[in-house]
């Protein structure tokens, strides 16, 4: 009797041990799925003593081969953790992609927060953090997305550090999809006045249009030079997407952009509809809270913009 109990006792041993240890090889596996699929980290700014945070991020499903990488750059105040962001990362996940997204210069917060203050962050600034950001993606992450083709996907402040990044050959991305670029195109008999006014009176400057004098000035500078170029957007499609109220990103500034880089367009590309520029522009719509119903129709316009092209050039 003694004997059979201790032989049940110990039965009962070997199989608690060994369901407790399948239970904790199971948790380890989450764990190092969790880990595997997204990173978060800070990267130092070349010849700069600062660094910006980025968050990699890996779709759940994946394919056999390497998916498209989407680069994620947002507004100016924004930052990757605004719950619009999240939205937008999670929808580009879903669809099958991988995304890199990032805090500009002092953009963030708490531990997200990238190093700098917000009066030093401009034009320069943000087109520096996006290159940062791009030479990574191509020479760190080849083994797990496809850095052949990758995707700039950008709003507001971001979306204009995206088109001026182009202009200077430092990006060069399949497709890139650009929610209302800033534009001072209607104020360009204006430049000179403004500069004086930054340079004499900052503070009334900064009051009046909601940035800093470091922003302002830089951002004149640079707007005059953009979108110059012949065959400005190279083999790169891009999608507009705009509000027919938003007096931040006209579109009838977006228009016109359209209309230069198709008359721009190289012979030899296939791009989407036979152009290379296209725009939707929405009702009723501001630069900021754009409705639920439109945001949910950008992204699903993004997306389908985007396979089209990789189609394409597949």
């Amino acid at each position: 009797m003694n004997k059979f109990m201790c032989g049940c006792i110990i039965a009962l041993f070997i199989c608690f041990t060994n369901f407790t240890a399948t239970a904790h090889a199971n948790i380890f596996s989450t764990q190092e799925t969790q880990t595997m699929t997204k990173k978060e980290f800070t990267l130092k700014v070349p010849n700069e003593n600062r660094k910006i945070y980025l968050r990699f991020t890996l779709p759940q499903n994946t394919e056999t081969k390497l998916p498209q990488l989407v680069i994620i750059a947002t507004g100016l105040y924004s930052q990757m953790d605004k719950p619009s962001q999240v939205k937008l990362a999670k929808n580009y996940q879903d669809a099958g992609f991988a995304t890199l997204q990032f805090n500009f210069m002092a953009h963030g917060k708490d531990k997200n927060k990238s190093d700098g203050k917000i009066q030093d962050v401009t034009l320069s600034s943000g087109i520096q953090d996006l290159k940062t950001v791009w030479n990574y993606a191509k020479k760190n992450l080849s083994n797990k997305v496809n850095t052949d083709d990758i995707v700039i996907a950008a709003n507001s402040y971001g979306a204009l550090v995206s088109l001026a990044a182009l202009e200077k050959n430092i990006i060069s991305p399949e497709s890139m999809v650009l929610t209302a670029p800033l534009s001072l195109e209607k104020y360009k008999h204006w430049i000179l006045p403004l500069r004086l006014m930054v340079a004499l009176m900052p503070k009334l400057a900064s009051k009046i249009f909601n940035a800093s004098p470091n922003m302002m000035w830089d951002f004149l500078k640079n707007h005059t030079k953009l979108m110059t170029k012949k065959n400005l957007l190279g083999n790169t499609a891009v999608y507009f997407l705009s509000g027919s109220k938003d007096k931040i990103a006209p579109h009838s500034d977006i228009k016109k952009w359209c209309k230069k880089f198709n008359s721009q367009q190289p012979d030899n590309v296939a791009f989407v509809n036979n152009v290379q520029a296209q725009y939707k522009i929405y009702n009723n719509v501001k630069h900021f809270n754009i409705p639920e119903n439109v945001s949910k129709d950008m992204h699903k316009r993004s997306i389908d913009f985007i396979k089209k092209t990789h189609s394409l050039k597949s």
